[in-house]
């Protein structure tokens, strides 16, 4: 079995729109915030590397809408990694409502690792093995 890493989030009045259902560019700050967590619980010394310039920038993002959420819906994001290169890496977000089985979005994102300069620079050690954790196995 593949490892996810898990948020939970729950719907609020400034989410939605004149439909009442959650606005659709939600979900890409909702993706940001998940891999921004993710790194913060899962990569050692992130900081680190952080402090020494490491930037993370995001080359492609691209989401499906299945289903509304609508106000107070309790969302369920799982996420993974799909493949890893020398500089890049790709995720994907699978959205669920808390008390569905049926996928609400699917969500994917290349990003990419920079310096100071905005240079690409090789996938750090650190940020590679605890992506490694979370990759999707083809069992």
């Amino acid at each position: 079995m593949s490892k996810e890493y898990i948020y939970k989030t729950c719907v609020t009045i400034g989410d939605t729109n004149v439909l009442q259902n959650m606005y659709f560019v939600n979900h890409f700050k909702i993706v940001g915030k998940v891999r921004e967590l993710w790194v913060r619980d899962c990569v050692k010394n992130f900081n680190d590397s952080l402090q020494g310039g490491l930037l993370l920038g995001t080359r492609r993002a691209a989401c499906e809408y299945y289903h509304d959420y609508f106000l107070y819906d309790e969302i369920i994001v799982k996420m993974q990694f799909t493949q890893i290169k020398g500089v890049s890496t790709e995720l994907l977000f699978k959205f669920y409502k808390n008390d569905s089985k049926d996928i609400y979005a699917s969500s994917s994102q290349t990003i990419v690792f920079l310096n100071r300069s905005h240079e690409l620079v090789r996938i750090p050690e650190n940020f590679r093995e605890a992506i490694e954790e979370y990759m999707v196995k083809n069992d």
